[in-house]
């Protein structure tokens, strides 16, 4: 930024129709000291523009979506309003770039603090207001809803794709719940005549997760191809010496390469056709590392890398809120990767209801271990789960994920960035906020 622009020597206001305008970019309208416990910098421009004689204040900003941020901006908009006795203009930029999604959602408040008008959020908007009607805009949202949550996704995908080049998409369609919510939302956000999605069974696939898949895309009206590894994976196993998949999952490298002749599979086809791969992974699984490195983690696009497992299920029963587009088969199924006989998620990771508590607090919180215990959460699992997301090799994995659409305060990846080569380990009585 500060190649293209020129800090001004000094503030003007601007006059139009004999009323002053103050106008503050972005940032310096963040930083009210009467609002915020840490600011910014030492002074506060919003108010050099109010001793300036400014009688509108106008906000121009680029301020990223994420959970509870439309709440939390029309709580400052309305109390920088009542406190200055001046009607402010909050304007926001809409629009996705890379992970980062914008949601527009613009503010007026009236000089007494009231939310006279708030545009809808994800789309452009154009709209006039009385500044002096006194009447509040029911629409102000806190943003932190699962619909909301949709809305960002499926205008993250969109604006990913068409701001590089994409018409078209392809996944692979486990008969899972991740697959099933990220077609779900790729058919919303492109269409479902351009989205191509493709089962990739092995010897250890269910009838039903293939099943599954098949009426999914009955429902949602995109094209379903199989394409079976399992020729290809017998082979494999027989020229590189490789134990058959156990249910004690002894054998690490056979069922990995299941996930990476999967992965080799989808990325063929993106470079054939000249498809978006669209990555299927949760942020509660890419946090402990319960993915494969090129395998499940290709792709162009982590559609839910920034979405809790919880917030996974959440979205799929939005998704069926008004008739059943994803088969309550899929909902209702033990998650299971489906890479060894009888093997099961929870045989791996902690019940998502208990990890995903501890991760929000962990990334979004920022809170501490002994915090995280604090409020209600098992000591050693939560330590135990701290050092799996802590972990050289998880972070390696982590360091390669394509990018991620950001819904909340602090992301896997862009927005959180640790070493891979450390032996640090924390331990119970250890503090220090991460």
């Amino acid at each position: 930024i500060r190649d293209s622009f020129e800090p001004a020597q000094q503030r003007h206001l601007f006059t139009v129709d004999n009323c002053k305008l103050g106008v503050a970019v972005c940032e310096d309208f963040w930083n009210d000291k009467t609002f915020w416990k840490e600011r910014l910098y030492a002074h506060d421009p919003a108010d050099e523009l109010i001793e300036m004689g400014a009688e509108i204040i106008v906000s121009i900003n680029a301020s990223p979506f994420n959970k509870g941020k439309m709440g939390q901006r029309c709580a400052m908009v309305s109390h920088r309003a009542r406190t200055s006795q001046l009607p402010i203009v909050f304007v926001n930029l809409v629009g996705g770039n890379d992970g980062v999604i914008f949601d527009g959602a613009s503010l007026v408040a009236d000089c007494e603090g009231k939310i006279i008008l708030q545009a809808p959020p994800f789309e452009e908007f154009f709209g006039t207001v009385d500044l002096e009607c006194g009447v509040a805009d029911e629409r102000c949202l806190p943003g932190d809803d699962i619909e909301t949550i949709r809305s960002a996704l499926v205008l993250g995908i969109c604006d990913y794709a068409r701001k590089n080049g994409f018409t078209t998409a392809v996944l692979g369609l486990s008969g899972g719940i991740d697959s099933a919510v990220v077609a779900a939302l790729a058919c919303q956000a492109l269409g479902a005549a351009n989205v191509l999605s493709v089962m990739m069974p092995s010897p250890y696939s269910s009838r039903s997760s293939i099943d599954d898949s098949v009426e999914l895309g009955r429902r949602l009206g995109m094209k379903v191809i199989e394409r079976p590894i399992t020729e290809a994976f017998q082979v494999l196993l027989k020229e590189l010496d490789l134990p058959p998949a156990s249910a004690r999952g002894s054998s690490h490298a056979t069922e990995n390469l299941q996930s990476r002749l999967r992965g080799n599979i989808l990325m063929t086809i993106s470079n054939a056709e000249g498809r978006l791969l669209l990555s299927t992974g949760n942020k509660s699984e890419l946090a402990l590392g319960y993915c494969t490195l090129y395998g499940d983690t290709n792709g162009g696009l982590a559609v839910i890398g920034d979405v809790l497992k919880t917030e996974v299920y959440a979205l799929a029963r939005h998704l069926n809120s008004a008739s059943e587009i994803i088969p309550t088969g899929i909902i209702k199924k033990r998650p299971s990767a489906e890479l060894a006989p009888g093997q099961f998620d929870d045989q791996s990771l902690p019940p998502y209801d208990k990890l995903d508590p501890i991760l929000k607090m962990y990334f979004e919180e920022k809170a501490t271990p002994e915090e995280i215990i604090a409020a209600g959460n098992e000591a050693t699992m939560v330590y135990e789960i701290l050092n799996r997301v802590e972990s050289p090799a998880n972070e390696f994995k982590r360091r390669q994920l394509p990018p991620t659409l950001i819904i909340s305060r602090n992301a896997i990846g862009i927005g959180r960035r640790r070493p891979v080569t450390h032996h640090y380990r924390r331990q119970p009585g250890q503090c220090g906020s991460v």
